[in-house]
């Protein structure tokens, strides 16, 4: 059953359906969901769009830096990544770590993709263990865990919700005369929103994008029964709640509108780092944009090079081409370390 008929399944039973539904049923439905449908690349340049990992390895190379900044003595390492896609940046990620005579002694990828999850198998040449949730996530030693991710939240469905006098409603799809429109539908989850976002002052027709379906995750990010552990992400977002909508289509690597399509189609929203930094505030998280990641993190034997191709690549995943994107592709980071509070 193709994705647009299961939304019209929906529409017909319900009469409408939310944001965050419609967009995790097009991305994750197990038979036609964009991540699970065989057969059609979904990353690279041969896919719907393209990463930073799929570029080069200078990107993982960053990551593993930024990470050995915090635990220079790391010896023994776990790794774990949230979302790895076809899962290159755990591969140049391991392969650098070990070049630095660092054991990685166990790799855990959440990934719910059966299609990645294949891609992964086929590619690696070194064990994996897969989950798909993150309190399934167990470990038998005590090495420092490596956690990271790059466009993982990004993927997640968000709900819309529209402010006007005084309270939110939430915006849906609906269908009629074989059109599609939205609609808006009052929820009782507006006061909620009112005091969760207090330090903002809404006005009329201001959008507000709340996933429940982050919060989860952040949560059990922040229950994980490890010792000591770095945790980065890199995404598409924002610091200040840009008050509009930040969904985004892609489609063979071009931009679309809102019913254009809805096979083949990758929904995504701007990753609130507001909101992931107030959750972590305790652990004193770090944001910086991807251009300092890159320039901060390289070694200088690639940031100094004169080598005309590393010089270009480094220029495209620090975000001095293609509008800047280094300023909006923002990094998070933070360290969970218990050997410092017991000194």
């Amino acid at each position: 059953m193709s994705i647009q008929t299961k939304i019209d399944t929906i529409i017909k039973s319900v009469g409408s359906i939310n944001i965050q539904d419609f967009i995790e049923i097009s991305n994750f439905d197990k038979d036609s969901g964009f991540y699970n449908k065989p057969n059609i690349e979904k990353i690279g340049k041969d896919g719907q769009f393209i990463t930073s990992p799929e570029i080069s390895s200078l990107f993982s190379i960053a990551l593993s830096n930024q990470f050995l900044k915090e635990f220079p003595k790391a010896k023994n390492v776990n790794l774990l990544e949230l979302g790895p896609g076809n899962g290159i940046l755990t591969l140049d990620i391991y392969h650098y770590l070990k070049s630095k005579n660092i054991n990685v002694n166990n790799i855990t990828l959440l990934e719910r993709s059966d299609y990645f999850k294949e891609k992964i198998i086929e590619r690696s040449g070194v064990k994996v263990n897969f989950i798909e949730n993150i309190y399934d996530y167990e470990i038998d030693n005590d090495d420092t865990v490596f956690i990271y991710s790059n466009e993982f939240f990004d993927a997640f469905g968000s709900k819309q919700f529209i402010f006007n006098n005084g309270n939110f409603n939430e915006i849906k799809i609906s269908k009629e005369n074989n059109k599609y429109f939205l609609i808006q539908d009052s929820v009782a989850m507006s006061g909620e929103l009112i005091d969760r976002y207090s330090k903002y002052k809404f006005k009329n027709n201001d959008i507000l994008e709340h996933s429940n379906l982050i919060l989860n995750i952040l949560s059990d990010i922040q229950n994980l029964n490890c010792k000591n552990y770095f945790f980065t992400t890199t995404d598409y977002g924002y610091t200040k709640l840009p008050l509009k909508s930040t969904l985004r289509l892609l489609s063979s690597h071009k931009k679309l509108d809102l019913f254009d399509k809805f096979e083949n189609v990758d929904y995504s929203f701007g990753v609130n780092f507001e909101l992931l930094k107030d959750f972590f505030i305790s652990k004193n998280p770090q944001i910086i944009n991807q251009k300092d990641l890159i320039c901060n993190n390289l070694p200088n034997e690639y940031l100094k090079s004169s080598n005309k191709n590393i010089r270009e690549i480094i220029e495209l995943i620090s975000g001095e081409k293609f509008n800047d994107m280094g300023q909006v592709f923002l990094n998070l980071s933070f360290k969970k370390d218990e050997t410092i509070s017991k000194i």
